[in-house]
């Protein structure tokens, strides 16, 4: 990081500490900036930047009529697991979670929003007491297990795949004549993610031996199997956003009736410009994705995160946006902001995580339109 940047950032945290005497409700960022290090310019410290520029941006925007708010800006110390925080005389304390959490006794704490990592989230949860609540916003690793007072906004891993296997279940009890083709790519996330989609499909009540493991490596005759015109209307389900395999599938699919064919993956494969998008397009396409849709058509809080950062395309900007209203507006169920949707769940004794992902189908005669995910029976 640049010594103009550090500066910058140190003031930040000066003028947070400075301001955290009001006698008002805090919310405290805790956040990688990696004030310690001069040198790198490394993603955590581009990504604790963006994420703070649009978070500070929502706190200022929006017209919000609950408790005042001040905003404590601590950095995080990644490679020590401590909290860094600069002290009214200009130095630096440095202390590990459950310091900084005793620390905070005196001061109504309500939110500690990061770090990044699962691990320091959990370990700041695991010493809060029962008006303070951590939220980390990123990691999609969270265990809430045993932490009441932690938050995982970020869907969990894998749940992308679960809800594509609810669909397909839902979807082969419908048209029994149907078949589900899914790609093993010989991988341990390969492994992982069957593991997901074959547990959706189960709990819906679908019948897995009914699901076909094809081998999905691109030199495994992907294009010729995968080509062949049985005429047995078939999902080809390719859970990874591996590009080649999923471009030597769209070869083979061309030689397929669209009427008999869909293609099933995830939201990188579908966005990715390394793909032919007439191959890609030509037969009806269903994916799932953690973002929503249509953040990118927010004009009005795109133009408020580009006069705060300078680089209104920024994704964690916008995820810090939209972490800062998800916790104004405080739904207790299910909330729709601009970059995610918010549908939460709880373990007993445990926190609350994150259930919201999106699925949509494309059909080159309807366009794009939202499926609602398959509830449980």
């Amino acid at each position: 990081m640049g010594l103009l940047r550090t500066a910058s950032i140190y003031l930040l945290l000066a003028t947070a500490y400075a301001a955290s005497a009001q006698g008002r409700v805090h919310w405290a960022l805790v956040l990688p900036f990696q004030i310690q290090n001069d040198s790198t310019g490394a993603n955590p410290q581009r990504m604790a930047t963006e994420f703070y520029s649009g978070f500070k941006a929502a706190l200022d925007s929006v017209n919000y009529s609950g408790d005042s708010i001040t905003l404590d800006i601590y950095d995080f110390d990644e490679a020590m697991g401590r909290i860094v925080s600069i002290q009214a005389d200009g130095l630096k304390l440095s202390q590990s979670p459950k310091e900084f959490m005793q620390s905070q006794d005196g001061q109504v704490l309500r939110y500690v929003i990061g770090p990044f990592r699962a691990e320091d989230s959990e370990a700041l949860a695991l010493h809060a007491n029962p008006s303070t609540y951590v939220i980390n916003p990123v990691s999609r690793d969270v265990s809430v297990t045993g932490l009441p007072q932690l938050i995982a906004s970020a869907p969990k891993r894998y749940l992308e795949s679960e809800s594509l296997g609810r669909l397909a279940a839902k979807d082969f009890i419908s048209r029994p004549n149907s078949r589900t083709v899914l790609f093993d790519l010989g991988d341990k996330n390969s492994q992982l993610q069957h593991r997901a989609f074959f547990k959706g499909f189960t709990q819906f009540g679908g019948d897995s031996t009914k699901v076909q493991i094809w081998d999905g490596r691109p030199n495994a005759n992907l294009v010729e199997r995968v080509g062949r015109d049985d005429l047995v209307s078939t999902r080809f389900v390719l859970l990874d956003d591996k590009v080649l395999s999923a471009a030597r599938i769209l070869q083979g699919l061309r030689q397929r009736p669209a009427s008999q064919t869909e293609f099933w993956t995830v939201s990188n494969t579908v966005n990715s410009p390394s793909l032919d998008a007439f191959l890609l397009l030509r037969q009806p396409i269903v994916w799932v994705q953690t973002d929503r849709l249509e953040f990118a058509s927010y004009d009005a809080v795109d133009e408020q995160i580009h006069r705060a950062l300078g680089d209104s395309k920024s994704r964690w900007a916008w995820l810090g946006y939209d972490t800062a209203l998800m916790l104004l507006v405080n739904e207790p169920g299910r909330y729709t902001g601009p970059r995610r949707s918010y549908d939460w769940g709880s373990e007993p004794q445990g926190g609350a995580y994150n259930k919201a992902v999106e699925l949509y189908r494309y059909d080159p005669k309807q366009g794009v339109n939202s499926v609602p995910i398959p509830a449980l029976p």
